[in-house]
């Protein structure tokens, strides 16, 4: 019988993945990102598309282009079907006033609370 191995994601696929997903967020197009970040289209694409493994330097570039912390481009998705990635929310939640915070965070431990229930 004929087994399939799944292959290991490599750490340039990850990037590469996160790379397009932040700059679709934001609206961004491939130039605009290139441009913003001093380097070149084809450059982007391919780092997009994990065939390229980046500098250091491009990497600093492409996340502060992209106003991202560089540790989040190398951020895994969970493997779990139909998870929620909460770390999505965290750059929306920080921009919020302490007292809003407080008051999400009550929220949120409330629908724990019913969830165990």
């Amino acid at each position: 019988m004929l087994q399939v191995q799944e292959r290991e994601t490599t750490a340039a696929e990850v990037f590469g993945h996160n790379v397009r997903r932040y700059r679709e967020k934001q609206g961004m197009s491939r130039f605009r990102l290139a441009t913003n970040a001093a380097l070149d289209d084809r450059q982007i694409r391919d780092i997009e598309n994990g065939t390229h493994n980046p500098t250091l330097l491009t990497m600093e570039r492409i996340a502060a282009a992209l106003g991202v912390d560089m540790p989040r481009l190398f951020e895994r998705e969970q493997d779990t079907p139909g998870a929620f990635p909460l770390a999505a929310l965290q750059p929306a939640f920080d921009r919020l006033p302490l007292a809003e915070q407080g008051r999400v965070l009550a929220v949120l431990r409330l629908l724990l609370q019913v969830s165990k229930e």
